[in-house]
């Protein structure tokens, strides 16, 4: 009888010591791949569903060992080092044999048994209220990965929160949500033709998971990332403000839009650009804030 092969799934990064990714001490999980395109993703490494070669031009030292090893030919070290992103194959042998870390793949593949060896190293620091957070990318698409992954987490009493745009399948999700201690749901725009610009995705389908959440009664909290001139104008806070009162929510949780993603962009082979605008300040932000206080809510900040 033929045995079902383990589930693994790809990670780009696993973050310990995170205070800002659900209550208390928090390791998260990066999981690679994701459908929206959101122009400010402050993860772009996790963007694709393939993994792919991460190049860090300030570390490479010539030495030409990457050139030697690549299949395909795709890379020329003259000067400078250059890297004909069409030809890469996406192999790695690069990475293999380069001395100074300037070549990586952006994830690594894990399977449960190894994810959850990683997790329980971080066990005594996480206490009553912190634990794991699953993000991405999209984690509410690794289902297949979830199913075996949560009953081990839940098995350890650890404290899971997901992070999501909310765009997946319910009928696949349902049912892992409901074991989740949290659900960190990211609002990113309401009204249909910004978030389609924003993101390059219609949000109907949010918007029907968010309201299956709130009428399943899973634990969650809304989180808006404030991106400037991007969906902060108040005409649209004033609609997010609304769209959320309609579904019976009372607190909001307010993100402040930070530039360090994009320092990412030139070691990926990604279609997003740079934004160059500045974050928002406290009492830029607090006036925003003030938006959703007229309607009655409960605004939380990060910094």
């Amino acid at each position: 009888m033929n045995q079902k092969p383990a589930a693994t799934a790809l990670i780009c990064d696993i973050q310990r010591f995170s205070i800002h990714d659900g209550p208390g001490i928090r390791t998260t999980v990066f999981f690679k791949g994701c459908n929206l395109r959101c122009l400010w993703c402050q993860n772009p490494e996790a963007m694709k569903f393939e993994n792919e070669l991460v190049f860090s031009e300030e570390r490479c030292i010539l030495c030409g060992e990457c050139q030697s090893a690549c299949p395909n030919g795709a890379i020329i070290i003259n000067d400078h080092p250059h890297i004909n992103r069409e030809s890469c194959k996406g192999q790695f042998a690069c990475s293999l044999v380069c001395p100074s870390k300037a070549l990586e793949s952006a994830a690594k593949q894990y399977s449960v048994t190894e994810l959850v060896t990683e997790l329980l190293k971080d066990i005594d620091y996480y206490g009553p209220e912190g634990g794991v957070t699953l993000s991405g990318g999209e984690p509410m698409l690794k289902t297949g990965f979830l199913t075996e992954l949560l009953p081990v987490l839940k098995e350890k009493k650890i404290h899971v929160a997901v992070e999501t745009c909310g765009y997946f399948d319910w009928e696949k999700a349902e049912p892992l949500l409901k074991i989740v201690d949290l659900v960190l749901f990211d609002i990113k725009a309401v009204t249909k033709e910004l978030h389609e610009r924003l993101t390059g995705r219609d949000n109907a389908l949010i918007h029907d998971n968010l309201g299956k959440i709130i009428e399943a009664g899973i634990p969650h909290l809304v989180r808006i990332p404030v991106v400037p001139g991007m969906n902060d104008s108040e005409e649209e806070l004033e609609a997010v403000a609304l769209f959320l009162k309609d579904a019976g929510e009372s607190s909001v949780h307010l993100i402040p839009y930070h530039r360090m993603w994009e320092s990412k962009l030139k070691k990926l082979h990604v279609t997003i650009k740079p934004l160059g605008i500045a974050s928002l300040g406290e009492e830029e932000l607090k006036k925003k804030a003030e938006i959703f206080g007229r309607k009655g809510f409960e605004v939380i900040f990060q910094a």
